[in-house]
């Protein structure tokens, strides 16, 4: 049976991030392991910046009295975990979803995510942790390292979820884009919509083969068509979500080629941040 990872903390995108993981689990009859991590300072580090802040030794008490309120600090994050988990699984439930299983883990989010996806297909992450603390490590902000360290497809959800009817594979004819594309071409999980193969690039002999290429993988089926245009990656990807009512981008996660490479760099983080649809991205 196929799983699922879906990974949540205290933030609005927890719920769309359940909704993602129905609509998948019910395509591909998945399993849906909910993932919640508990980030807490070692003794250790609270006492090592609390000196470089104070003289310890002139404040008897005040280190243990720290310490005590960090515990109930944890022992508050640990509850409220499980109650996020709890309200996860009935949303679960009550969006058909029956097979549902629940991990907190005390770690690092990323090395958390990396080790349980191990027992996954795919990996569900909210593009952006609570707008409040999107700056302090929460899971949003964690979103380009678990894609680079993931070797599993990682499906990051935008906040409103939408089902989707039309999807677009950001495809350049490099390994991960192909990888992306022929997932496409036999998962169920995209079987009967409607996609799109969008080449960004010049019109050379080169980007030719690969879009006969590409649509031989769709022989047969209908609701495919390949598009090229010319442009800058991810201002020609916004505009055809704009224009095509694009639901959800699929495409290779790394690569030489600037449509790959938009991850590395601002324009990703941006697409991701502003876009309006949900990405499913491969290694």
């Amino acid at each position: 049976m196929k799983r699922l990872l879906a990974c949540l903390d205290v933030s609005h995108y927890s719920q769309t991030v359940c909704e993602h993981a129905a609509w998948a689990a019910q395509r591909l009859g998945a399993t849906v392991e909910l993932l919640h991590v508990i980030q807490r300072n070692a003794t250790e580090e609270v006492r090592q910046e609390l000196g470089e802040t104070m003289d310890l030794a002139s404040k008897p008490g005040l280190l243990d009295e720290i310490l005590s309120l960090k515990v109930a600090e944890g022992q508050l994050a640990e509850r409220q975990g499980e109650l996020l988990l709890q309200a996860a699984i009935e949303q679960l439930r009550a969006l058909g979803i029956s097979e549902v299983e629940t991990t907190q883990r005390e770690g690092g989010i990323v090395e958390t995510i990396i080790e349980r996806e191990v027992f996954s297909d795919i990996v569900i992450i909210g593009k952006r942790g609570a707008q409040a603390n999107f700056a302090k490590g929460h899971l949003g902000s964690k979103v380009e390292r678990v894609v680079r360290q993931s070797q599993k497809p990682v499906l990051v959800a935008t906040r409103v979820f939408k089902q989707p009817q039309r999807i677009a594979i950001a495809f350049d004819g490099g390994p991960s884009s192909r990888k992306a594309l022929e997932y496409v071409s036999t998962s169920p999980l995209f079987g009967g919509l409607d996609i799109d193969i969008v080449l960004v690039g010049g019109y050379t002999d080169r980007n030719a083969a690969h879009i006969d290429w590409a649509q031989t993988q769709f022989t047969g089926r209908t609701g495919v068509k390949a598009i090229q245009r010319e442009g800058a990656p991810d201002g020609v990807l916004q505009q055809l979500a704009r224009e095509r009512a694009i639901d959800m981008f699929v495409m290779g996660a790394y690569g030489h080629s600037p449509l790959r490479n938009m991850l590395v760099g601002s324009t990703t983080t941006q697409m991701i941040r502003s876009g309006q649809m949900s990405v499913l991205l491969f290694r």
